[in-house]
């Protein structure tokens, strides 16, 4: 497969819901707002196009939505079940492909994977060996509660050894903290490294609407700084 020359980063996760798609969105926002030439994916969506929508707001309508959601499916099913149960089938070179001719002559393109780091996604290819094939940054979020360090480690511990030298961590904070929300980061820095891990702040539905303020785009600075895009 051959490279693209723009900075690819795929953004997963520990599990479904845990803030993959407003981390992805306030990214692809910050680095329109810096003009940095970008795109942003959602290849795949099953059971509705919701993340891909938020994915084409943030990135002003000025990416149609077949190009962010190429491959969508009725069922809200891991992709690869959603798949076969709409008749279809996902090789790893078309999205590779389609992320690379999309993403041509752009800085930074950033992949929004579905689900955690091990989803089934594309049958004999799942997310680590899409990073493998965009030779893509990933960017690992997680839900800042009890149990976060050990579903971090075991994320961090399968990707991609070579990519795993630049992964970033974005802890999502919660609705709620709990008792563990104050040690977390400290205690995740000693496996991995403080300098790669960003507290994302709680974001209530009216910060969505404005963009979150100065506490988001300082996060997305420096998980831009940390993938090499600024």
């Amino acid at each position: 497969m051959k490279k693209s020359g723009t900075i690819q980063v795929l953004v997963t996760g520990t599990d479904t819901d845990v803030g993959k798609t407003v981390f992805t969105a306030s990214f692809l926002a910050w680095l329109r707002a810096q003009e940095i030439p970008s795109i942003g994916f959602k290849p795949l969506a099953s059971g509705g196009r919701e993340d891909a929508e938020r994915l084409f707001a943030a990135q002003g309508g000025t990416v149609p939505m077949d190009v962010i959601n190429p491959w969508h499916f009725p069922e809200p099913l891991a992709p690869l079940l959603a798949a076969r149960r709409a008749g279809r089938k996902v090789t790893l070179e078309a999205l590779v492909g389609h992320v690379q001719m999309a993403s041509r002559g752009l800085r930074v393109s950033v992949v929004e994977s579905a689900g955690g780091l091990l989803s089934p996604l594309l049958g004999a290819a799942d997310a680590p060996e899409l990073i493998v094939g965009l030779n893509a940054c990933p960017v690992v979020v997680a839900v800042d509660r009890l149990g976060v360090v050990g579903q971090v480690r075991l994320v961090w511990a399968s990707l991609p050894e070579r990519s795993r030298r630049r992964a970033q961590v974005v802890l999502m904070s919660a609705a709620r903290p709990d008792g563990s929300t104050e040690t977390n980061l400290g205690l995740l820095g000693e496996y991995i490294g403080e300098d790669r891990i960003h507290r994302f702040p709680w974001l209530t539905r009216r910060d969505l609407r404005v963009g979150g303020g100065g506490k988001v785009e300082a996060v997305c600075a420096a998980v831009a700084r940390g993938v090499g895009a600024s």
